[in-house]
């Protein structure tokens, strides 16, 4: 004993799958293939630092990886596998692992190796990002080691950190006292005289600037500079630092990401943030989530084609079995 359906209740069956497929094809239910892989470009690595200090033989790479978590949950355990790569001969002449701990929602984290290289050429560091043990992504950067320079050569300064120290708030505690030291390097010869000029803007209408005399610095020496400020809490500030010898741009960096003063409630506590050269790209949310939209647009219009057919053949069926009940 059989069942019979009638061809109405298949039209009308066929017609709700094909009114269904349409309002999935449109509406976005139907998840692309760059979803599926989000939540690995989520925590990425942002940037890579490296300074190279000449040493009697060879020179002390110190390499500094950025890590950014873009996700709304901290992350797992992260650590990263840092190899150095002489391009001569293709081999790795030192590594290390790194360990980076959890790094919190929507948040940057960073940590610093020395390594040791036996002489001058081109190298490449490669930095791999593991998660629970799982390679999240791989990127590298090149870096040119120089024999240890003469004091005759020139000057090559390079800013490479920022300390920020509140120090008292003020003002029934609406604004902080901020001490702010940036890391200047020089990789070169002996500098001349050296002047730093730090602004904390909040937009491209207000900012607040200050100024430090650095004088010379010898070549392959360090040294922080330092200015103070007083900010009123409620902003974010993106802090610029620039740094002229003998009145001409040397160099000019700033972080990545604004600094959020009301997030910082205790006092004499050094916070220390990457600067990057301006200019540098910083991996947005919106990369991740553009290739997303427009992943898979053949496989919806598919769908979209698929089911008008279905709606033709549902119409073109009723009027044929209207004309046979006429007849």
């Amino acid at each position: 004993m059989g069942f019979e359906i009638s061809g109405s209740k298949i039209s009308l069956f066929l017609f709700f799958i094909s009114i269904s497929l349409i309002l999935t094809s449109f509406s976005g239910c139907i998840d692309t293939p760059g979803d599926l892989y989000r939540e690995y470009d989520e925590v990425f690595i942002q940037d890579i630092d490296v300074m190279s200090t000449p040493q009697e033989e060879g020179a002390l790479l110190t390499v500094t990886p950025y890590i950014r978590n873009d996700q709304n949950s901290d992350s797992s355990m992260l650590s990263v596998k840092i190899n150095v790569i002489d391009q001569s001969t293709k081999l790795i002449v030192a590594e290390k692992n790194l360990d980076m701990g959890y790094v919190k929602a929507e948040s940057m984290a960073y940590n610093s190796v020395s390594l040791e290289v036996p002489e001058p050429g081109e190298y490449l560091i490669e930095v791999q990002l593991f998660e629970d043990d799982r390679l999240l992504e791989e990127r590298g950067t090149f870096v040119t080691v120089k024999e240890k320079p003469s004091a005759d050569q020139p000057a090559s300064i390079k800013l490479t950190d920022m300390n920020l120290v509140i120090t008292k708030f003020v003002n029934s505690d609406r604004e902080a006292v901020v001490d702010i030291s940036p890391g200047i390097y020089n990789e070169g010869g002996d500098s001349r005289s050296l002047n730093m000029i730090v602004t904390a803007r909040v937009d491209p209408y207000k900012a607040y600037t200050e100024s430090d005399e650095l004088g010379i610095l010898k070549g392959s020496s360090r040294v922080r500079g330092n200015v103070r400020f007083v900010l009123p809490r409620n902003d974010d500030y993106t802090f610029t630092v620039v740094v002229e010898e003998n009145g001409r741009e040397v160099s000019i960096s700033e972080t990545p990401a604004p600094v959020k003063l009301d997030e910082i409630y205790k006092i004499d506590v050094i916070n220390t943030y990457p600067l990057v050269e301006e200019g540098t790209p910083v991996v947005e949310d919106e990369a991740t989530e553009e290739p997303a939209e427009d992943a898979m647009p053949g496989f919806q219009i598919l769908m979209t084609l698929t089911a008008v057919l279905l709606v033709a053949g549902i119409v073109n069926s009723g009027i044929l079995s209207s004309k046979k009940q006429r007849k």
